[in-house]
């Protein structure tokens, strides 16, 4: 008896979805049809076909000119779904992904979206910049004990004193896996964040590196998502600390409208 040949649905399937992670990966800029052939070693004509059946189920868009194709809404809410706090809409975590592209192509370093479950922080996005070294600590579903980074510290130093000691001294067993830092360390530098403004982390999570992160609060004060930016420590003097939280806090101020 004769094997009827595999069906070509997997295979273009697979072709789609390259495509796809191309232009994700191309964001903010995008890629026109003859880019992606050239990547991918696709027939221009079929690049178009992709293009094509993708923008109908909106996982892809294109300029006003229909020259250049983008991941659409659809793939970033796609990549949202991965793990979001329960409290948190997909309309402001897409709205976070569009800001933290403005950041990467501004700043040229990382830049992660964090949530908080219990006594962990854990990863919800990451855009990469353009410059030719990136710190990538965390990336979608990464876990860390909470303060250990520097988004998961502006969580931290956004809670009540009594929760945010009590989610310290959970988490003290582990610390030592992070370059030796104590709950003593942690403390400080919590209280350090509060009287500042935003968080500095050196050297803990990923050696080497120093990351800049800021949380977005309710009213209340309670903390909702925290982000932040890491880069080695010589791109990170004192004064571009602060401008790069100034950044970061303007990104967040603007996603205050998503709030309940």
């Amino acid at each position: 008896m004769q094997t009827a040949p595999p069906s070509s649905t997997p295979r273009t399937l697979l072709k789609g979805l390259n495509v796809l992670s191309l232009l994700r990966a191309s964001a903010p800029a995008g890629l026109g049809a003859t880019e992606v052939a050239a990547r991918t070693g696709l027939d221009r004509v079929n690049v178009q076909r992709l293009f094509l059946a993708l923008e109908a189920s909106g996982w892809v868009r294109r300029n006003k000119a229909g020259k250049r194709f983008f991941a659409g809404d659809d793939a970033d809410r796609m990549q949202a779904s991965l793990w979001t706090p329960p409290d948190v809409s997909q309309d402001l975590i897409v709205a976070a992904i569009e800001g933290m592209r403005r950041l990467a192509r501004q700043l040229g370093d990382a830049v992660f979206l964090i949530g908080r479950d219990g006594t962990e922080s854990v990863g919800i996005h990451r855009e990469i910049g353009d410059y030719p070294m990136q710190i990538l600590a965390s990336h979608a579903g990464k876990r860390h004990p909470l303060g250990v980074g520097s988004a998961g510290m502006a969580l931290l130093s956004a809670l009540p004193d009594a929760e945010a000691r009590a989610v310290v001294k959970a988490n003290s067993p582990r610390l030592e896996e992070y370059g030796g830092i104590s709950a003593e360390m942690i403390d400080r530098l919590r209280l350090n964040t509060r009287q500042r403004g935003y968080a500095v982390m050196q050297n803990y999570a990923v050696s080497g590196a120093l990351g800049v992160g800021c949380a977005l609060t309710r009213a209340d004060g309670t903390p909702v998502l925290a982000m932040s930016v890491s880069a080695i420590t010589d791109r990170m003097p004192i004064a571009r600390q602060a401008e790069t939280a100034r950044l970061l806090r303007r990104e967040l101020d603007g996603l205050k409208s998503f709030l309940d």
